[in-house]
């Protein structure tokens, strides 16, 4: 059971490198912001440290956990890469699709972020791509033959 918070407010900056790439972390009144160059690697790096502190892989329970946690505190955290959000937790946010993959209605991923977030961004942008160009051909060839009709 967590022990019932009043509403923080957060005021500060944090630079922070993970396995080499840069973090920002910055607070004010209720908004908690990090912003990592490399999400993947970063959410990899705190995965390993909550892992060598507990001795248990963190999983679904423990978002839930932490984004239960801050809501009660009134604080909403935002994970983004330096274009483009990738998750938002905590206070505020009611999200069917973060109870669906997270565990937690509390947490809302952002799918896009969530993907160019991941390794395959690139291979996935050049699939989607591809699909586009070949809905755009099967659309161009119905319209011409029912032109010729």
């Amino acid at each position: 059971m967590i022990p019932e918070l009043g509403r923080l407010e957060l005021t500060g900056d944090l630079s922070i490198e993970v396995d080499g790439a840069p973090v920002q972390v910055t607070a004010r009144g209720g908004d908690v912001d990090v912003v990592a160059d490399d999400v993947r690697g970063f959410v990899l790096g705190l995965r390993a440290a909550a892992t060598a502190r507990t001795g248990t892989r963190p999983g679904r329970a423990d978002v839930g956990t932490l984004a239960g946690a801050l809501a009660d505190a009134g604080l909403t955290a935002r994970l983004r890469s330096p274009s483009q959000d990738v998750v938002t937790v905590g206070a505020g946010v009611d999200s069917a699709l973060g109870g669906l993959l997270l565990g937690t209605r509390l947490a809302r991923p952002d799918a896009l972020g969530v993907l160019r977030a991941s390794g395959r961004a690139r291979e996935v942008e050049a699939a989607l791509a591809l699909l586009l160009v070949l809905l755009g051909v099967a659309t161009s060839r119905r319209l011409g033959s029912r032109r010729r009709d």
